[in-house]
């Protein structure tokens, strides 16, 4: 009876260290967690790759000294009172960018990327540029809160860094769709008068639209992020630069 009560206790201290030990890996385990998400978004926050952002002073040179970092860079897009404030990179394909940050380190949240079908130098009529959506506005994550008109009607300036210029860009328009739509996501380089059948169907389906006379040398730039509401789903913004 007495060595039936010792194993008892002991196999109830065995137990207990079980459970103890259990406790312990979760806590750590939580913890890691947690450190992984704090770091993911800081990779993500643009404060913490604002020390790289070119001047408008001398834009040429500041961006020639990212491509020391990274040759794949190929612009750095601002709007205005936003946190899209970022590095824009151009892979060999559409892929390449969605985990890779600015440092080709690997990176959940990826980075801001433009289409690989694009000219590097932003000379189509259309070009579009994707990141994903982010929690807390990080990357693209702000463009949700453009589908609120008020939002939308007092942010919609920004500007374009290239290598040849610093450039105005102007919001006219914020949409939800999916990634099939032909319309958003198709690109003909050659095909100019595509450009107003695109406009006519941006108006047509847009959320929040200004009405813009869009010159013909100006370009227009897609913001292309993930949206929750649909499997599939996309909000995509719209820019003009003005050249």
């Amino acid at each position: 009876m007495n060595i039936a009560y010792k194993l008892v206790k002991f196999a109830d201290k065995i137990l207990n260290i079980i459970i103890y030990l259990c406790l312990v890996i979760v806590f750590l385990f939580c913890l890691y967690a947690l450190f992984d998400t704090l770091k993911l978004y800081f990779r993500a926050s643009s404060d913490s790759i604002n020390s790289l952002k070119p001047s408008d002073e001398n834009p040429i040179e500041s961006l020639n000294s990212l491509k020391q970092i990274n040759e794949d860079v190929c612009g750095w897009i601002t709007l205005n009172d936003t946190n899209i404030d970022y590095p824009i990179v151009i892979g060999e394909n559409n892929a390449e960018y969605l985990n890779k940050d600015v440092y080709k380190n690997y990176s959940l949240s990826g980075s801001i990327y433009l289409d690989y079908r694009n000219s590097r130098d932003f000379s189509d009529v259309y070009s579009i540029i994707f990141g994903h959506h982010m929690d807390g506005g990080a990357m693209f994550g702000d463009i949700r809160k453009f589908l609120d008109k008020t939002f939308f009607d007092n942010h919609l300036y920004g500007s374009l860094y290239l290598e040849r210029g610093v450039y105005k860009i102007e919001v006219f328009a914020i949409m939800q769709t999916d990634a099939y739509d032909k319309y958003v996501y198709g690109i003909n380089k050659d095909d100019v008068s595509r450009k107003e059948e695109l406009i006519e169907y941006i108006k047509e389906n847009a959320i929040n639209y200004r009405e813009l006379y869009i010159q013909p040398e100006e370009k227009i730039v897609c913001l292309s992020t993930c949206s929750s509401a649909t499997t599939n789903g996309r909000e995509v913004l719209f820019l003009i630069i003005n050249e």
